[in-house]
């Protein structure tokens, strides 16, 4: 095929593009100075982890390795290496031992190990893996697996075939036969559709070689270790080994504890790697390709938490700045962040400022976040805390064409999803803008070499890059700095960008030429706090509600200034510093309404001085920003030396009581416009309606639109008031010209009275112009009565009727009809059990060297369900809940079954997990360095909430008398404004399963109105009451005469029988059970001597007392005393008349009344107590017979019968029917039986524990049988995940 004759030439691509360097003129600085490229710099990446095989991150640009150490802080890939072993030689003269998989494991003869002692670890590889790769290794394992299955199933069906070809006709026992080869085969189908891959499972061995700890991991899981890497803590030999060529998941280790805890370090995800490569990739053969500084070193330090999806905890944020502090380095990068309620404080926030940056000197960026163009959404760290460099996202035309394929550029700009200060304490949060796309380094497993990110997540990397360049131009020309020269110089030295809150844009060599010039200016190293004392001593002014946006005032700011700390705790701080600090400042605000002093001297003390802040003549609606900027007198042209920041949002009022419209409002690519409204008093809920049309003449292109409704709500998460939207507006034939207008209605609850920010923004890559016009009317129904909270309402059961009052303040509210939905019941569960303890000093010390503690609460809970349906379980423990940075205790949560299996996870975050029916216990560890501080946690109370299959409902009635008597009248459909009317709740009489007395019923209370996004309109939290007394019967008692005498006998007889079935097991020591077998021989002649030996109750005391002796027996004694329980059952069985018994039960009796109906009460209890003893007596024979090896089936297929065949769900009773199918071949129907009676016991009970082991042993007994090895080595890996020896670690 000829070529196509390009229509114009061709140019070369953009690379600059793809990790922009040019626009922070990093490129220009590397250009002036070559050897300035980030070395002598190490930078910490706090993320997901760094792959060190990725490309570009072997080695720096001057030949240093580029990844020096690899931490694991958030002990995701911990595994407890307490089981000790010493090896034995086989027949081949190798070293061997069995590791916790069962697997034999031949160990190197090239290993030194002078003890001779090898620690044992277990690893599921999907607790290490990150998310993504873990569902590509599923889906290729299936694919393997499945056809490995298919084969079996086409074995099973030619055995199957064969044998019906073989018997034309069957008799009774081929019949059976016949139907194991069909259980095999539904035994092979329902196994593969409850698939479920347990993945690799890896042996790990832990050793000392008489200098330090190694480890080894049984990565190919074929038990020969001798060819095995064994690694060592990465920063001691910077070594690394990859599981598998299949996976591609390189992987380091670190040992911890004197050997007891080894952690593999395996990355969450490829963030971090892609953060680290725009940091400081290094690629020598392609330097356009380089990171931003790619002389610089990495360390690795993994917060994100592969048991929790990546997300970052909090312990591993502690254990992250020792790390820092302990490898020295010069900066850190942390894309993470999240929504926070209270600004600059918390453990993390104040170990950063405080140690990290204010003593040990290491420059801290952070990203802001993604949750723009609203204000106030920047997230902590990075956006909400002092000490940090913040940094928000940008793109360039070079990104736009490199990166993005836009086929038309649109302006240079903030991204719009980049967060926007200010924060709720004032500050302006951003600190600068940079580059927010690369596209660079990815890890091996995600089988590419690079991919583009974007985010604040990139924007970060990129300024902690640039101001590597600028530490290694100052290391490299003898300049002293530190964190707060720095970060003040790149801020002046910034890029205006025309922001509306002046954040500028990173400039590399302007910051570098700012620091050499001004370098003799000893003030640049000192920080101040500003604290406004009137706004509860926050950073910034920060005004936006309407009383004090409509007046004016007078504050008071107090500004401190502070220095680096002494690296030595014993030497007294700063002293020096404050003695000699002096500064005489001018100060000078950038708005006409503000008024500040002219000048104030600075020295090492405290400063207090009065501003004034005028928002009155302000225009309403908008956003007003000004600094007050502090200037040294002595040399004005550096800039600021501190900013006080202040935002006045200044709200409209509506002109009418519920409306308000924003008409026309223009956009472009990336324009942002807000509006801010008082909301009116009263109102619960708003409707937003987004229109937008085409001209008459002129058609319009698509575009995305983001909508943002914020109020903010003190010391709350932006993000629970926030509602956000993603609108395409000028979609389809909206977008043609003349087409029919477009309307976007969206619903939500709000806040009465706070302002509202309405934030509407053409989305960055968007291109074409739009004309949109905003509406949004305002709702309420207030509801006033007993309270639980904000917009909930509280019902106590107990008042049977619960009167409430309902208006309508805002507007005329019409097709109401109103009903509470209870779908929830919550429990309040005590910690059974609680332990305090020290923690690891190699691990969890802080900088100052004081060791962390550890509280563990232990709480026991229970899902009811019905059959095998699972159920939503939901804990709370809401003083602790969604506080992450801004928290001074650590959280993490572990939930397991009755034998220590993982079924799930939990941090601060609320989470709900699914179970099915069972026991669980959910562990709370909570971490401080204070352990008086834990010890107020001991009793800490858990709120469980469990879903309801089914739903309850209140009646909600408009008539007091009518809801007394159970009339049905329903309350108003319409509310007139202003109107006030009486509501009654009924208390309901009928509640769900396992709900009890002091319980709560959990809802919403509806309106019959649109639903709204998110948030209901109101919530009820309903009371459960004390239970009913059930009404007694009236009956007819048959008169006997009474016998003092015989019922004081009697009383007697069964309290001695009460004793003796308990015998069995009460006692634990040799001497009692001795003494016990005794005083049990000398009492069951006792009580047969006294006429009491057909006594159903003492035949069975003496059968469970039998069967109890005959389980706990040594081996040589077990016959003996299983004959006894056959002995037992058989006097029980020959006491009772079966032919009658089953007559009895054939029949249905007929009606009666008085005496009559008393007698048959009588008659049917004393027959279901004889069946019930029948029964038991059946079972323990057939579980004697099996266990003597004798033939069980008469007295299996008599069981059967008096309880419904198979239907005997004890595990006893199930575990003859299998010795009777497997003695027969038939390992088919025994296979299936196991599985049905393990699906029933869902998550297992404490008590039933055991035999769930056993039941899962037979399991793998019978594939072996079966000669299935492909399901028997699945239950093989899924063994060591079920029954794990100890419960997991945290």
């Amino acid at each position: 095929m000829t070529a196509l004759k390009a229509i114009r030439p061709i140019p070369e691509f953009p690379l600059q593009g793809i990790l922009p360097k040019e626009e922070t003129e990093a490129a220009a600085f590397l250009k002036k100075y070559p050897n300035y490229d980030g070395r002598n710099t190490i930078i910490a990446i706090l993320d997901t982890g760094v792959d060190p095989g990725a490309a570009g991150l072997q080695i720096t640009s001057d030949g240093k390795p580029k990844v020096i150490e690899i931490v694991d802080c958030s002990g995701s890939g911990d595994i407890p290496t307490t089981t000790i072993v010493k090896p034995t030689d086989n027949e081949d003269g190798d070293r061997v031992i069995t590791g916790l998989t069962g697997r034999k494991l031949r160990l190197s003869k090239h290993w030194k190990n002078p003890t001779g002692e090898y620690r044992l670890g277990l690893k599921r590889a999907y607790d290490l893996f990150p998310e993504d790769l873990k569902g590509r290794i599923k889906k290729e394992r299936l694919e393997e697996f499945q056809k490995k299955h298919f084969a079996l199933v086409a074995k099973v069906q030619e055995e199957q075939a064969a044998f019906l070809k073989a018997h034309p006709t069957l008799s009774d026992e081929e019949q059976r036969t016949k139907a194991d080869f069909a259980a095999r085969l539904d035994v092979l189908k329902d196994n593969l559709k409850n698939f479920s891959d347990p993945g690799p499972v890896y042996d790990c061995v832990v050793f000392h070689d008489g200098s330090v700890w190694r480890a080894v991991v049984d990565a190919k899981e074929d038990g020969d270790l001798r060819d095995a890497p064994a690694l060592t803590n990465y920063k001691t030999e910077r070594k690394y080994a990859t599981f598998s060529n299949q996976d591609k998941c390189n992987y380091s280790v670190n040992i911890y504890d004197d050997g007891n805890m080894l952690s593999i370090v395996v990355i969450a995800g490829s963030h971090g790697t892609h953060v680290a490569a725009i940091t400081a990739a290094n690629h020598p053969d392609e330097p356009a390709l380089n990171g931003v500084a790619p002389g610089a070193q990495i360390i690795s330090i993994k917060i994100g938490d592969s048991r929790l999806g990546s997300i970052e905890t909090q312990h591993a944020l502690t254990r992250a700045v020792q790390v820092i502090v302990d490898n020295k380095c010069d900066l850190a990068n942390m894309s993470y962040g999240e929504a926070t309620s209270f600004p600059n404080i918390g453990r993390f926030v104040e170990l950063i400022r405080e140690e990290a940056v204010g003593r040990h000197g290491c420059i801290f960026v952070s990203s802001a976040g993604n949750a723009g163009p609203g204000m106030s959404t920047v997230g902590s760290p990075g956006g909400t805390s002092a000490g940090m460099v913040g940094v928000g996202a940008y793109q360039s035309q070079a990104m736009q064409q490199a990166e993005y394929a836009l086929f038309e550029s649109v302006p240079e700009r903030p991204y719009t999803w980049s967060s926007r200060g200010p924060t709720t304490d004032g500050h302006v949060g951003v600190s600068f803008y940079a580059p927010g796309a690369a596209i660079t380094s990815i890890p091996e497993y995600e089988l590419s070499k690079f991919q583009r990110m974007n985010g604040t997540s990139m924007s970060s990397p990129n300024a902690c890059g640039c101001i590597a360049l600028i530490l290694s131009g100052l290391k490299g020309e003898n300049k002293s700095y530190t964190p707060y020269r720095v970060h003040r110089a790149l801020v002046n030295a910034s890029k205006d960008i025309q922001d509306q809150f002046r954040v500028g844009f990173l400039q590399v060599d302007k910051t570098f030429e700012h620091l050499l010039t001004y370098h003799a200016y000893d003030e640049q190293d000192v920080d101040y706090d500003i604290q406004i004392s009137e706004r509860d001593n926050a950073r910034g002014i920060y005004l936006r509600e309407w009383e004090e946006c409509n007046k004016a005032h007078t504050l008071t700011v107090k500004v401190e200034p502070k220095f680096m700390k002494d690296l030595d705790y014993n030497k007294p701080d700063i002293n020096e510093k404050k003695l000699t600090f002096e500064c005489r400042m001018a100060l000078v605000a950038t708005e006409s309404w503000i008024r500040v002093p002219e000048f104030l001297f600075m020295n090492g003390a405290l400063r207090m001085f009065e501003i004034k802040v005028d928002p009155t003549q302000l225009t309403a609606g908008l956003v007003h920003f000004a600094e007050i900027q502090a200037f040294d007198t002595a040399c004005p042209a550096r800039g600021p030396v501190f900013s006080i920041y202040v935002t006045v949002a200044k709200p409209i009022e509506l002109t009418t009581q519920s409306y308000i419209q924003f008409e026309n409002i223009q956009f472009g690519p990336g324009h942002i416009e807000r509006r801010l409204i008082r909301v009116p008093e009263g109102a619960t809920h708003a409707e937003a309606v987004i229109r937008s049309s085409s001209g008459a003449t002129n058609a319009q292109l698509a575009a995305k639109f983001t909508v943002h409704l914020t109020q903010l709500v003190p010391q709350q998460r932006y993000d629970y008031t926030k509602q956000g939207y993603m609108l395409r507006l000028g979609k389809g034939s909206f977008g043609e010209a003349g087409g029919e207008e477009q309307s976007e209605v969206k619903r939500f609850a709000v806040h009465s009275g706070l302002t509202m920010e309405l934030c509407m923004a053409q989305y960055w890559d968007s291109p074409g112009a739009h004309s949109v016009t905003a509406e949004l009317t305002f709702h309420g129904i207030q509801v006033n009565g007993q309270s639980a909270g904000t917009r909930s309402v509280f019902i106590n059961g107990a008042d049977h009727i619960t009167r409430f009052y309902v208006s309508a303040p805002i507007r005329r509210e019409e097709g109401l009809s109103p009903s509470i939905t209870l779908d929830t019941l919550r429990r309040v569960i005590r910690p059974t059990e609680s332990t305090i303890k020290p923690l690891v000093a190699d691990r969890d010390s802080l900088p100052n060297s004081r060791l962390m503690y550890n509280i563990i609460l232990s709480y026991p809970f229970k899902v009811e369900t019905t059959g095998k349906e699972s159920m939503n379980v939901t804990p709370r423990f809401p003083s602790l809940n969604h506080l992450l940075y801004d928290s001074p205790v650590e959280v993490l949560v572990i939930i397991s079954d009755v034998n220590n299996k993982v079924v799930g996870y939990g941090d601060v975050y609320i989470k709900r997990f699914k179970l099915p029916k069972g026991e669980y216990t959910l562990r709370l560890q909570l971490r401080h360095e204070s352990e008086e501080t834990l010890e107020k946690f001991r009793h800490l109370p858990g709120e469980f909430d469990f879903a309801l299959a089914k739903s309850q409902t209140l009646e909600v009635s408009g008539s007091w008398p009518d809801a007394l008597v159970g009339k049905k009248t329903a309350f108003p459909g319409v509310l007139e404004r202003g109107e006030l009317r009486a509501a009654y709740v009924v208390s309901s009489t009928e509640y769900p399963k396992g709900a009890k007395p002091g319980d709560l019923l959990v809802g919403e209370w509806k309106w019959g109105l649109p639903k709204l996004d998110r948030a209901p309109l109101w919530r009820a939290i309903y009371a459960i009451p004390p239970e009913q007394i059930p009404t007694k019967e009236e009956t007819v008692d048959l008169e006997e005469e009474v016998n003092v005498a015989r019922q004081l006998a009697e009383q007697v007889r069964d309290a001695q029988v009460s004793w003796l079935k308990k015998s069995g097991t009460a006692y634990k020591t040799d001497k009692d059970k001795e003494a016990a077998a005794v005083a049990r021989k000398e009492l069951i002649a006792q009580l047969e001597a006294a006429g009491h030996g057909k006594h159903l109750p003492f035949m069975l005391a003496q059968l469970d007392v039998a069967v109890a002796l005959a389980e706990s027996a040594e081996e040589a004694d077990k016959e003996k005393h299983w004959k006894e329980v056959l002995a037992a059952s058989d006097k029980i069985t020959q006491s009772i008349d079966q032919a009658a018994l089953a007559q009895y039960f054939g029949l249905k009796p007929a009606p009666a009344h008085g005496k009559a109906e008393a007698e048959q009460k009588k008659v049917k209890k004393e027959k279901e107590e004889a069946k019930s003893a029948l029964v038991s007596a059946l079972k323990a024979r057939s579980v004697a017979l099996v266990a003597l090896k004798e033939d069980a089936e008469e007295a299996y297929n008599l069981l059967s019968q008096w309880s419904e065949g198979t239907g005997v769900t004890d595990w006893k009773s199930v575990g003859v029917y299998l010795e009777r199918e497997r003695k027969q071949g038939r390992n088919g129907l025994a296979l299936q039986r196991v599985n049905s009676w393990l699906s029933e016991q869902g998550g297992g009970t404490r008590e039933g524990a055991g035999n769930i082991k056993s039941a899962l042993a037979v399991r793998r007994e019978l594939l072996r049988e079966l000669k299935w090895d492909l399901w028997e080595e699945y239950e093989l890996s899924w063994d060591g995940i079920r029954l794990p020896k100890a419960p997991a670690t945290f």
